[in-house]
Order: C-alpha cells, then sequence, then structure tokens
C-alpha cells in the first residue's frame, strides 16, 4: 500500500479484438478474470503468455492479444 491509500493498478488492453476493452483495475486478479470472460464469450483460447514481471502478453488462437500492464 502506498501513501495514496492504494497499491498498484492494472490496464488491460487487446488488439485484433472488434471491441475495446482498454480499462483500469485495482487488481491483476479483475483484469485477468475479465480477459477470461471476454475469451469465453469470444470462443478465444490462450495459446501463448510472454510473462514480463509487470506486463503479461496473452496471445490467442486466432491472433487476438491481451495486454495487462502494471502501472
Amino acid at each position: 500500500m502506498n501513501f495514496f491509500g492504494f497499491s498498484h493498478q492494472y490496464t488491460l488492453a487487446s488488439t485484433g479484438l472488434k471491441r475495446d476493452v482498454d480499462k483500469v483495475y485495482y487488481s491483476r486478479g479483475e483484469a485477468t478474470s475479465k480477459m477470461y470472460n471476454l475469451c469465453s464469450k469470444y470462443g478465444l483460447h490462450i495459446v501463448k503468455i510472454y510473462d514480463d514481471k509487470h506486463c503479461k502478453t496473452y496471445i490467442c488462437n486466432n491472433g487476438v492479444r491481451f495486454y495487462i500492464h502494471r502501472m
């Protein structure tokens, strides 16, 4: 927790999806949950994950990419 009273925030963004999903979440779990909900809704399957310390990139079977970044 920092001195503003909250910890990190996380952004969820995507490329290749017709729907705009840019949004800020207060936990990585919330952002990840929303991403999996979108995958389920559009029939996407994650085939590869790039895991940097603060950023994750999820690549789906049809080329759609999701990005979760810590701010």
